[in-house]
């Protein structure tokens, strides 16, 4: 005979409500690590969230996604962070600026104020603009946040923006300045670590994917060269797999046949940008035109291209479709089958453009380089010129903030590694042919430019023949 227990306050309970004990909790499962979430179903709209986005990116590197919201009265911007297993959201979208984030716009307006005296005492122009720029990101906290620990997490930083919006902001003149607590010096972003861009492709789920592909590209050049464009040439012309072709069309039909691997495509021929894809323009030739072009060369070996153009890397949105992806000549290019772009997001003088490839060009001769580096070294040389006033007249500190400026101008789009060796395609008479096409009144625009370092004089001011 079993001894009865005494009743529980559970069993009394349980017998009042006629409901069973209850059972004890059950521990919600942990959340995934980014790179375990299920990939998402087949799209076509780019998801800034998703957590693979970065698992393509090597060790070190960041990627912040930015899409456009608002209003067109009222713009804002949301930003979504992938660093570290981690993604973050800003908690509410920043509101731009009436004029915008946009360098070519602010580089347009010191331009225009350039002709006006400077008063003893007061700011000219172009350092106006640089201490503008420079105080653009104080309301970004979270950007700041972010910034932050990724540069004191890794030894080697390294950032992709992936940027869907129409605004042409010039992330990489975000201005990096540390804690008080933490202390060191400010700087520039695009002078601190390799900047990546990245925008959606047109080209079925690459609008929603991080497509860039590591790239190692070897073999000679091609290049586009508008006739009013020429000048000398420095040492690069014997790596010309032929001479420079004159007209896009030409360009594209060259680009339309086969042919042994090239190590870059450079356009250098003059830009206008546009919001309509009808009137956006490189060499004459419309955005909507140049989707025409099949571009095989690029489908077969995939070779960076730069565009050495005014305004060849903005963006625009397309009027009859606001909450679509942007286009741009840059997206056009790799949609085609660039490995990646080097563009130009504002207007450029003939000389630091030219400079910039020639030193581009020579470099990559000697042994290959990174596209990213490159590009940071080279806003590395500007940069260092401006904090350094000592002994200079207000003439000399204006033109190091213009040259400054004119520095940042340049970004790059494709994977943090891809690099560019250019090697000789072995025809010396490409290299005769090419110095024969220099006109003999290029030399007198160049005035005081060696054609392969850093300009050391001012470029001359953007206008009519001096833009590229």
């Amino acid at each position: 005979m079993t001894t009865p227990q005494p009743p529980t306050v559970r069993g009394l309970l349980a017998a009042d409500a006629g409901l069973p004990a209850p059972r004890p909790a059950v521990r919600p499962p942990a959340a995934p690590a980014p790179e375990d979430v299920e990939r998402p179903g087949p799209r076509d709209e780019f998801e800034p969230g998703w957590a693979g986005l970065g698992e393509a990116l090597p060790p070190g590197t960041a990627m912040l996604c930015v899409t456009g919201s608002g209003s067109s009265e009222q713009p804002r911007i949301s930003m979504t962070w992938h660093h570290a297993r981690t993604v973050q959201t800003a908690p509410s979208p920043p509101e731009l600026p009436q004029l915008g984030l946009s360098l070519a716009r602010l580089m347009k307006d010191a331009t225009n104020a350039a002709d006006a005296p400077v008063r003893t005492g007061c700011d000219g122009p172009w350092s106006t603009a640089y201490h503008q720029v420079r105080n653009w990101w104080l309301y970004q906290n979270a950007l700041v946040r972010w910034i932050r620990d990724l540069i004191a997490s890794t030894p080697q930083p390294q950032l992709v923006v992936w940027d869907n919006t129409p605004y042409n902001i010039p992330w990489e003149l975000f201005y990096h300045e540390p804690s008080a607590a933490s202390g060191g010096d400010g700087a520039w972003l695009g002078e601190l670590v390799p900047v990546v861009r990245w925008t959606s492709v047109h080209d079925g789920p690459r609008v929603w994917d991080y497509s860039a592909p590591k790239h190692a590209s070897k073999g000679g050049l091609v290049m586009l060269l508008d006739g009013d464009l020429d000048v000398p040439l420095g040492g690069f012309p014997e790596y010309l797999a032929d001479p420079p072709y004159r007209t896009v069309d030409d360009l594209m039909a060259r680009l339309d046949r086969p042919d042994d691997p090239l190590g870059l495509i450079m356009i250098r021929a003059h830009g206008s940008y546009s919001e309509s894809a009808n009137a956006f323009t490189i060499g004459g030739r419309s955005l909507n035109r140049f989707t025409g072009y099949p571009m095989r060369t690029l489908q077969e070996s995939g070779p960076p291209v730069l565009l050495n153009s005014c305004a060849s890397g903005q963006a625009m949105q397309d009027e009859q479709l606001p909450g679509r992806p942007v286009r741009s000549f840059v997206e056009l290019f790799l949609r085609k089958g660039a490995s990646a772009v080097v563009a130009v997001i504002g207007d450029i003088d003939i000389d630091h453009s030219h400079d910039f490839a020639a030193r581009l060009l020579e470099d990559a001769a000697d042994r290959p380089v990174n596209l990213a580096a490159v590009l940071r070294e080279h806003r590395q040389h500007y940069a260092k010129r401006t904090r350094d006033s000592s002994g200079k007249d207000e003439q000399s500190i204006e033109k190091d903030f213009k040259l400054f400026l004119t520095s940042f101008l340049y970004v790059y789009y494709g994977h943090p590694e891809t690099t560019l060796h250019l090697t000789h395609p072995g025809a010396a008479a490409n290299g005769e042919a090419l110095a024969a096409t220099a006109t003999a009144g290029a030399g007198a625009r160049r005035t005081g430019s060696t054609g392969v370092g850093p300009a050391e004089s001012g470029p001359a001011g953007c206008g009519e023949g001096t833009e590229s």
